[in-house]
């Protein structure tokens, strides 16, 4: 076995050679197959939305456009979101299988976005979890030695039963491929030439073993890969991020990165997930890795068979991948507009701080002439220039006196993401009493996405009413503008929709919506400001314009005059004190009323009396009414705190009035707070757009 092992990396054999090596790593699948276990969350309808995925359609277009997938006898069919059929296809052996065991899934319309969030997990014995060497939604890498060669193992399921007791080793088969099957890819013609790509930035995989499920007689549905790969040192976001890589080091990387993204273009590959996690460091060379978000031009099986690219027209057709890598991907192929952004190159030349502080701090004009003149200082006249940068910098960028603030370190905040979790999460609430707001409402679990949310509401309301725009395209919904603004505005960690499978992992982004609001109106030194951004996520785009925030108090005497993001906390039984940012629709009848963003905590109508409060509906609705004579909130640290403070202390109540402004305030250590009932903070915010 030795000597057979130490071919895995020869990129050229004859064929008896290459049948020796494939038999023995035949022998190591078998071997290697068994030990591979884990649990799904998902329900077997979400396996076939998963195929249909995969599916090669007439038009690779209908990747895009497909909302909803039938079954029916013999084939499958995909329709628009108007229900509209698209087109017919055979259905797989695949799909066959999961029918015939799930009758109920026939001739029923399943739409696209009914696949469930995977919060499942590996369950690898201790041999196992030793090599380990990283964790991901869809795929795991080991370390494994083959007679003297060490390399890495990467299993990526496209199944998401795969290697459950529902979908075990025992039901599969495969076929292993080598690197030495195939010549060096050089061009993108549209043909069957049995090539590959090889080239010195760009990952080597040695070998690649497709699995099918045992009864696929074509092996036209591949459900995952394992492919063997070199072993590099390590990854450029951890050298970035601990500052140990020297300007010279740095420049050798980006050249490296250019010439191998500029090679896939070359032979038609062009990849979508560009984040530092994938761009792997052997020797100090720089390596493009992990494709599984790529747009392949030529239909070369070669490409699949060695990992290169996945099976089925979504692969054709970068605007129908809909999902990406938060402040690492393009609008693109995340909503199917436009915008085209690398923000990876600037994490090459600037400190680790300093480029999140310039891709997202807002500034003024008089900050960043401060800023040109640290980065004229460096050599570089403008930054945006790669080649001028790579050419002409002297020192590595970084600016004095930078919060870590905008510095967005969540290990959740680099994981893949799939849009179709933020849109499972859209309730469409028809009958609604919203008068001024957008009837979709994200139900978001009491995560941090209140906060963008919100704003998206304003966003839309101000858009329609502000500047007369109708969307007669549908570039404007809700989750477009949601993922823009989580995704590319000001990139947050989506963990919060429990799309992390590592439950462990919770400590992502907190969103503060002053914040927020200031990236929403201004820009940052390398981008526009997010308004600006998403008012041009499309070719049909709204009138050229600003936007501004304004804060307003609430108080018994308020007085309403537009939509405004509202501030909620709720004192839990338990002692927990949370804090959930909703939108006030309107005032009636001397009440606010609340859109709420989350489903799962809220009392209806908070009405507050001299001794108690009177809840008139307990069960958890879509609108809160909360009466402007209730108790405010005063946070810590705020002025509120000072001015209950002080009032307790004169008067021995816990009133506040100056004349204009009066209001009862509570907090939890002055104040008695009742349970489970909310309380709005007095600080809320307007957002208005001006057309220039």
């Amino acid at each position: 076995m030795l000597t057979e092992f130490c071919l895995l990396a020869a990129l050229t054999l004859n064929s008896d050679e290459r049948e020796v090596l494939r038999n023995e790593i035949d022998e190591w699948v078998k071997c290697f197959l068994p030990k591979l276990e884990r649990v799904s969350t998902r329900e077997e309808k979400c396996r076939l939305i998963a195929s249909v995925e995969r599916q090669e359609f007439e038009d690779d277009m209908n990747a895009y456009y497909w909302r909803f997938c039938k079954f029916v006898g013999k084939n499958g069919m995909i329709l628009d979101a108007e229900k509209r059929k698209i087109q017919k296809f055979k259905i797989t052996s695949f799909q066959k299988k999961i029918l015939r065991e799930n009758p109920s899934l026939e001739n029923v319309l399943i739409g696209r976005n009914e696949i469930e969030e995977e919060t499942g997990f590996w369950k690898l014995k201790e041999e196992l979890e030793r090599e380990k060497i990283s964790e991901g939604g869809e795929a795991v890498i080991f370390l494994e030695k083959f007679g003297n060669l060490e390399a890495a193992v990467r299993v990526h399921l496209f199944d998401s039963f795969l290697f459950t007791t529902k979908f075990g080793a025992s039901e599969l088969k495969w076929k292993t491929n080598l690197i030495s099957d195939f010549e060096k890819a050089e061009d993108r013609n549209e043909d069957e030439k049995a090539v590959v790509p090889n080239f010195e930035n760009i990952v080597q995989n040695f070998a690649n073993i497709e699995l099918f499920q045992i009864d696929d007689e074509k092996e036209e549905d591949c459900v995952g890969w394992i492919t063997i790969l070199e072993k590099c040192d390590g990854n450029v976001r951890t050298e970035l991020k601990n500052e140990n890589l020297d300007l010279g080091e740095r420049k050798k990387i980006a050249k490296g990165l250019k010439n191998g993204f500029d090679y896939l273009r070359e032979v038609g590959i062009s990849h979508y997930d560009r984040k530092l996690e994938n761009f792997l460091l052997l020797g100090g060379v720089a390596k493009i890795c992990d494709f599984g978000l790529v747009y392949e031009e030529t239909r070369r099986k070669s490409y699949r068979q060695m990992g290169y690219c996945r099976r089925g027209s979504k692969y054709r057709d970068s605007s129908a991948l809909f999902a990406g890598s938060p402040g690492f991907s393009y609008q693109s192929q995340l909503i199917g507009n436009n915008g085209l952004e690398e923000n990876y190159f600037y994490f090459l030349f600037c400190d680790w701080i300093t480029t999140w502080s310039l891709l997202y701090r807002p500034i003024d004009e008089k900050e960043r002439k401060k800023i040109n003149k640290i980065i004229q200082n460096c050599n570089i006249q403008n930054i945006e220039y790669k080649s001028h940068v790579i050419d002409n910098i002297t020192q590595i960028i970084s600016l004095p006196n930078v919060s870590n603030s905008f510095c967005l370190d969540d290990p959740n905040l680099t994981k893949s993401c799939q849009m179709s979790s933020l849109k499972q999460k859209m309730t469409k609430c028809v009958n609604l009493d919203f008068q001024n707001l957008t009837k979709n409402i994200l139900d978001q679990k009491w995560s941090n996405l209140c906060v963008p949310i919100s704003v998206t509401t304003m966003l839309r309301f101000s858009m329609k009413n502000d500047l007369a725009f109708v969307d007669k395209y549908d570039n404007y919904t809700f989750d477009k503008i949601l993922t823009n603004l989580t995704m590319a505005v000001y990139p947050r960690s989506l963990a919060g929709l429990n799309l992390n499978p590592k439950k462990e992992e919770n400590n992502f982004q907190t969103n503060d919506i002053e914040t927020m609001l200031e990236r929403i109106c201004k820009k940052t030194y390398l981008r526009e400001s997010g308004w600006e951004i998403v008012r041009t996520q499309s070719w049909s785009y709204p009138a050229e314009s600003t936007c501004d925030y304004k804060k307003v108090t609430l108080n018994q005497n308020f007085v309403f005059s537009r939509p405004l993001t509202v501030t909620g906390a709720n004192l839990f039984s338990s002692g927990e004190l949370v804090f959930h940012q909703m939108t006030l629709d309107r005032i009636e009848n001397n009440t606010f009323i609340i859109q709420n963003t989350d489903f799962n905590h809220s009392p209806v109508s908070v009405s507050f009396t001299k001794n108690s409060y009177l809840l008139k509906n307990s069960k958890p609705k879509k609108a809160i009414r909360i009466g402007l004579t209730n108790p405010y909130y005063a946070p810590f640290h705020s002025r509120y705190y000072q001015m209950l403070y002080d009032s307790l202390n004169q008067t021995g109540r816990n009133f506040y009035d100056d004349g204009t402004i009066q209001m009862q305030l509570v907090n939890e250590s002055l104040t008695y707070m009742h349970n489970d009932l909310w309380y709005l903070l007095p600080d809320a915010y307007s957002l208005q757009l001006k057309k220039i």
